[in-house]
């Protein structure tokens, strides 16, 4: 009952956070100008009547049509919330996957080679990964491939999602970052559980430290790790706006910014204008994105903690 009443907690969370998320977008964008000299002065201008309207027309508008609006592309949101959900989950879970698999195996070796070279290929190199910003693998990715090409290497499209490979370097730029991040994290949880007693007792029975390792140090790790589960979901989808836009891949991350439109400049006393019905239905299908993800993570370290379970018996 109190995973039930958790799960439910979030949904209501969710639900608040969705709704201000809508207001906010809905706030009125108009601006006012004036000449001092030779200077054009803009500044924002708020009306309450004006946030009224808004809010009102929005509402009436999804309750006539049942459609959260209309693009600027002349398209019901749902037809792109639909398009670009397809690309970018097609990016998002495979890159979680290879980011877990990699990180955890990546852990392992930083924990059972913590000599002089084995802390240099283990938790150095874990480190430098975790210090390269994710613009700038892509870029040295990008460069490196494009220079092979000119060398001898098959000529490939790095950007868009033309061709049925695009979806690789997505996946790859997206992945490396949260792998780095989980192998610091298991690392650290097989550190602390080497400490354990029953460890130790285990080590002087003559247990092979392999079963150890794999049957009872990762196993007691993982409820440790679970912790992490929801700040890795958020890198993959914080990196998924910056790989999205750098490759061109048109997803979710990429639309949102579209819709966004922003701009270096414009001009005195035109309007902060912005594809709403864009904006709300990209970020309401964020928003849906991260609270399965965080019930996903609340089933799981439910499941997977006895000591948490019998806590809420």
């Amino acid at each position: 009952m109190n995973l039930l009443s958790r799960l439910f907690g979030s949904l209501c969370l969710w639900s608040c956070m969705a709704l201000i998320l809508i207001f906010i977008v809905l706030l009125p964008r108009d601006t006012e100008s004036h000449r001092e000299g030779f200077v054009d002065v803009m500044a924002y201008h708020f009306t309450w009547e004006k946030y009224k309207e808004n809010i009102v027309h929005y509402f009436d508008d999804v309750k006539t049509h049942k459609s959260l609006g209309t693009t600027n592309f002349d398209e019901p949101v749902e037809v792109e919330l639909a398009l670009y959900f397809k690309r970018s989950i097609g990016i998002l879970l495979p890159a979680l996957f290879i980011s877990v698999f990699l990180g955890i195996g990546k852990g392992v070796f930083d924990y059972r080679y913590q000599n002089k070279l084995g802390r240099f290929l283990g938790k150095g190199s874990t480190w430098l990964g975790q210090s390269v910003p994710d613009f700038f693998l892509i870029f040295l990715v990008q460069t490196i491939i494009s220079i092979g090409m000119r060398h001898g290497l098959p000529r490939m499209d790095m950007y868009g999602d033309d061709h049925w490979y695009n979806v690789f370097f997505p996946i790859f730029f997206l992945s490396m970052y949260p792998a780095f991040i989980i192998a610091r994290y298991t690392s650290q949880a097989l550190d602390e559980e080497d400490e354990q007693d029953y460890i130790k007792t285990a080590k002087a029975k003559g247990i092979p430290e392999r079963i150890i390792l794999w049957k009872h140090i990762l196993r007691n790790a993982l409820p440790k790790l679970l912790q992490h589960f929801m700040p890795i979901v958020l890198t993959l989808f914080s990196g998924m706006f910056v790989v999205e836009f750098l490759s061109l891949y048109h997803g979710i991350g990429a639309r949102l910014i579209t819709a966004i439109h922003i701009r270096y400049s414009i001009m005195p006393g035109e309007p902060l204008t912005i594809d709403v019905a864009a904006v709300i239905g990209f970020s309401l299908l964020l928003m849906v994105m991260l609270l399965i993800a965080q019930w996903i993570s609340q089933i799981l370290d439910y499941v997977l903690d006895p000591k948490r379970r019998e806590s809420h018996q």
